[in-house]
This record gives C-alpha cells, sequence and structure tokens, in this order.
C-alpha cells in the first residue's frame, strides 16, 4: 500500500564543495517536514548519475528517501514554493517516491 504524506514545510542544504565535491554524492538534499518540523523524508539531488540509485526507498521508521539528479532541483524547488498541497508519496512495490500536488483545475492561476 501507497504511504502518502502531506508536506508542510522543508528546509535546503544546497551544497558547494570546489574540489573536495567529488567525495560527496549530493548537490542539495530537501528536508521534507509535517507542520510540527519533524521529518517525513528528503529528496536528495545527485551530483552524478553514478551515484543515483536504481530505487527510491522507505525505512522501517517511515522515513521516505526520493532521489533525483541534481537538473530536478529547481522544478521540485518550484513545486514547493508555489503550489498548495504538496504531499510525498512512496509505492513500495514500485519502490518509487514522488513529490505531488493535488488535483487543480485547468487555467487556475496562483494568488
Amino acid at each position: 500500500m501507497a504511504t502518502i504524506e502531506y508536506i508542510q514545510k522543508y528546509d535546503i542544504a544546497y551544497y558547494a564543495g570546489g574540489n573536495n565535491s567529488k567525495n560527496y554524492s549530493y548537490r542539495a538534499i530537501i528536508g521534507l517536514r509535517r507542520n510540527d518540523g519533524s521529518l517525513i523524508g528528503a529528496a536528495y539531488f545527485h551530483r552524478s548519475q553514478d551515484t543515483l540509485p536504481d530505487t527510491d526507498s522507505q525505512s522501517s521508521s517511515g522515513y521516505i528517501y526520493v532521489h533525483y539528479p541534481e537538473s530536478d532541483f529547481w522544478h521540485v524547488y518550484d513545486m514547493l514554493r508555489n503550489e498548495d498541497p504538496v504531499y510525498v508519496r512512496y509505492v513500495p512495490g514500485w519502490e518509487m517516491a514522488s513529490i505531488n500536488t493535488s488535483l487543480e483545475p485547468v487555467g487556475e492561476e496562483e494568488t
């Protein structure tokens, strides 16, 4: 059965590193949080396709690991900034997670 959680807050770590960046897989990590600040999971943005895992995952505690190439960072960030509600979803049989909005009418303008 899929796990779906409402993302109410987020935080971002956007890493630099210069020449040392080859020793750290992530360009950025976005923490996906409940309203009380507790973690639901995180979106990991990989510097290289070589470190991108074949699947997403969910720990036994429910933490959802969502993996993207670093080129997807701005798309996910834009969704978190501009859409409401936003959810993180994990489907065990597919071993795939996603960050989703709810249904919206065609042509809706943001206010």
